[in-house]
C-alpha cells in the first residue's frame, strides 16, 4: 500500500466511520430509540443510548491498582518474623 492509498484509507476512515466503535453506536442508538416507544423504565426517563451500549469487547482491561509500598513497621515484622524463624 502506498502512503497515497493509505492517506485516503485514513480520510475514509475518519469521515466515513466504517470502524467498529460507530457499529457499537449506531447498534446502542437504535436499541435506545426502539425502547422509548413502548418500553419504559422504572425512573419514568427516556432511555439514553449509554444505557443500551454493550461493553467493547475489543476494549484493554481496567489497570490494577499499583501495590502499595511496604511500611517500615511491616518490615521490620517481617525480618523479626525471619529471625524467630533462623532461631535468631
Amino acid at each position: 500500500m502506498s502512503a497515497q492509498e493509505f492517506g485516503e484509507w485514513a480520510v475514509m476512515y475518519q469521515n466515513e466511520q466504517l470502524h467498529p466503535a460507530a457499529d457499537r453506536m449506531r447498534h446502542a442508538q437504535l436499541l435506545a430509540h426502539a425502547r422509548n416507544g413502548p418500553l419504559q423504565k422504572s425512573s419514568k426517563t427516556l432511555w439514553a443510548t449509554a444505557d443500551c451500549l454493550a461493553p467493547d469487547p475489543w476494549a484493554p482491561p481496567p489497570e490494577a491498582p499499583a501495590p502499595s509500598a511496604p511500611t517500615a513497621a511491616q518490615l521490620a515484622a517481617q525480618v523479626a518474623h525471619i529471625n524467630s524463624l533462623m532461631g535468631g
